[in-house]
Order: structure tokens, then C-alpha cells, then sequence
């Protein structure tokens, strides 16, 4: 059995109970931060995301023509130029059970938008601002469909034939009616959280670099989890742990919402790897507003069976989210 050498106790007493020297803060305060705005590579393209403009509808036609014809376009992608990208892993894969996977989304919506903001093509150019205006030339035909506005509405149609309410999960422990009826009090409530969203002072960003000469793949921006990010990417692509690299430099917030993986990031690694050229992305404020990741509108409906010295509380009731 290998043992490790246990450090003396003044060791320990050097660091449990004393500040840690801070080593992050002098670049920032020189003006010398490295965000995701500030990487950038020669020959590198600009990516542009088009929208859906609605909450929810079934996609008819996505017309790029005028897109393509705008000089410095190189491309415009739907989900028909990345048929065999998969939808993005949930956060913990081993824990997605086979009932919620078909609720994963795709890298580019595939038949239905779900929310305003979701992406059905990207565009990619030369230089960013054209990219922006080939954007606004992308002309996607939306038939819209009915929408949940409410965590507490009857759920809805996902897909063909498959409810907005995916699974049901029940966890009981012990006997719950003798503790009720034993109890001293029965405390009920009803609490809401509405629907909201971190916003950080810097948007998202990410760059994708592909070095032919190793085949390896390097992801550039800011995130909250990039081993888990890093696991979930060998998945989709197909790759092997050494064949992408994730950079993190400095982060303008976090607030939660860079803690998963996002269609850009999967849209710049492809594209780069397909185009042999870098390609980057940065999120305008009106996109972070609309397409990161919001925290679902909850309702909790809860009893407490109480007992007469206030405690061992056992509760029960349930939830919704939408």
C-alpha cells in the first residue's frame, strides 16, 4: 500500500484559518485580463446565430439565399448540414433517465423551435459584422404552435405525440400517514419561484481551433465546468479525451448559467474542424437575454407533519416546473 507523507501541523497552520494569497487579481487591475472578446486567430471566421422569433412552432422553411449571396459568407448552417452532430448530454448523463432523453436539445433546432431564442441556423463570414447582417437576411417560416406560458398550465405537446411533462418522480420513506396523523401540527404551503436568469457584465463567448497537424480540437471561453464540458464533447464528437482541449481565461460572472454546455459551443468546434479555420463567437446582449439558460418556474405544494417540540418535521407534496 502506498502511503502519502502527511504535512507537519505548523504546515497546516500556515494555510486552515489564514488567507490565501490572491495571484488572480493583478492582470485585471493592469488591464490585462484575457476574456473571451480578447482571443483571437489569424484567418479566423465570424459565427452569427438566427433565432427563433417565437416561443414555440413547427419549422417549415429556413431560406439562406440572400444570406449566401451577401460577400464574406462562407456559409450558412441548418440542422440539415450537421446530421450527425447528436442533441447536447444533460449535465450528468449517467443520471438522464431514457424517458427524458428524446428532451435534449439539438445544436441547431430540428422540426420545432421550443423557445424565442432558440437556434435554427448559423451563420459563418469573414468578418463579424457581416456575419450580422447575413444573419437578419435568413429567412426562417415558423408555423406557430400553442405554448405553455405557466409552470402550472395543463402540460402541452413537446413533439408528435410525446406531453411536455416527461416524467413523474415519486420518493416516500417510511410510514408518511402514521406521521401525519401522530403529528402536533400539520404546516401547509404553497411557494412559487418565478422564472429568471443570471446576467453577467460579460456575455457568452466561445471559440473553436482546430490543429490539423495533431488532430486535436481546443475549445476557448469561459466555463463553469469545463471537465464535465470536456466529457460531454468526446461523446457527441466522437472523439478521445486527447483530441480537445477546453481554455478558460478570465470571466466577466458566472451566476450559474456557464455551467453547461451551450449549441454554440458544440457549433464552433464543428465548424472549425470542418473549415480548417478558427471560428468565434461572441453573444450580443440581446441574445444573453433571450437564449442563456434560464432556471424554470417552480411551484412546491408542501405538508409538514410537526411534532410538539417543533421538530423531526416529514413533509410531503409536490412539484411543478416548466
Amino acid at each position: 500500500m502506498t502511503s502519502y507523507p502527511v504535512p507537519p501541523r505548523s504546515d497546516q497552520r500556515r494555510v486552515l484559518g489564514h488567507p490565501v494569497p490572491r495571484i488572480e487579481d493583478r492582470p485585471l487591475v493592469t488591464g490585462r485580463g484575457l476574456f473571451a472578446g480578447d482571443v483571437a486567430f489569424t484567418h479566423q471566421l465570424h459565427m452569427r446565430v438566427v433565432r427563433a422569433a417565437v416561443a414555440h412552432g413547427r419549422i417549415v422553411d429556413i431560406d439562406a439565399s440572400a444570406a449566401l449571396r451577401l460577400p464574406g459568407v462562407v456559409a450558412v448552417w441548418t440542422s440539415a448540414d450537421i446530421p450527425d452532430i447528436p442533441a447536447i448530454d444533460f449535465r450528468d448523463a449517467s443520471r438522464a433517465a431514457d424517458e427524458i432523453k428524446p428532451y435534449r436539445q439539438p445544436v441547431l433546432a430540428r422540426g420545432r423551435v421550443r423557445y424565442v431564442g432558440d437556434p435554427v441556423a448559423a451563420v459563418f463570414s469573414d468578418d463579424p459584422y457581416v456575419a450580422e447582417d447575413a444573419a437578419d437576411l435568413v429567412a426562417a417560416e415558423i408555423e406557430p404552435l400553442p405554448v405553455l406560458l405557466s409552470a402550472s398550465d395543463p402540460p402541452g405537446e413537446f413533439d408528435d405525440g410525446r406531453s411536455t411533462a416527461p416524467l413523474t418522480v415519486r420518493h416516500s420513506f417510511g410510514d408518511i400517514g402514521a406521521a401525519f396523523a401522530a403529528a402536533h401540527t400539520v404546516i401547509e404551503l404553497d411557494l412559487s419561484i418565478g422564472r429568471h436568469s443570471g446576467v453577467p457584465l460579460e456575455t457568452r463567448g466561445a471559440i473553436g481551433f482546430y490543429d490539423a497537424a495533431h488532430d486535436v480540437l481546443e475549445l476557448h471561453g469561459a466555463a463553469k465546468v469545463p471537465h464535465r464540458n470536456k466529457d460531454t464533447l468526446v461523446r457527441m464528437l466522437g472523439l478521445t479525451p486527447a483530441q480537445i482541449q477546453l481554455h478558460e481565461g478570465h470571466t466577466g460572472g458566472g451566476f450559474g448559467v456557464r455551467g453547461e454546455l451551450y449549441p454554440e459551443d458544440v457549433l464552433v468546434l464543428v465548424a472549425a474542424r470542418r473549415f480548417g479555420r478558427p471560428v468565434k463567437w461572441i453573444e450580443d446582449r440581446r441574445e444573453n437575454l433571450i437564449a442563456t439558460n434560464h432556471s424554470r418556474q417552480q411551484r412546491h405544494r408542501i405538508r409538514a407533519a410537526v411534532d410538539r417540540d417543533g421538530g423531526c418535521g416529514i413533509g410531503n407534496g409536490g412539484n411543478s416546473g416548466g
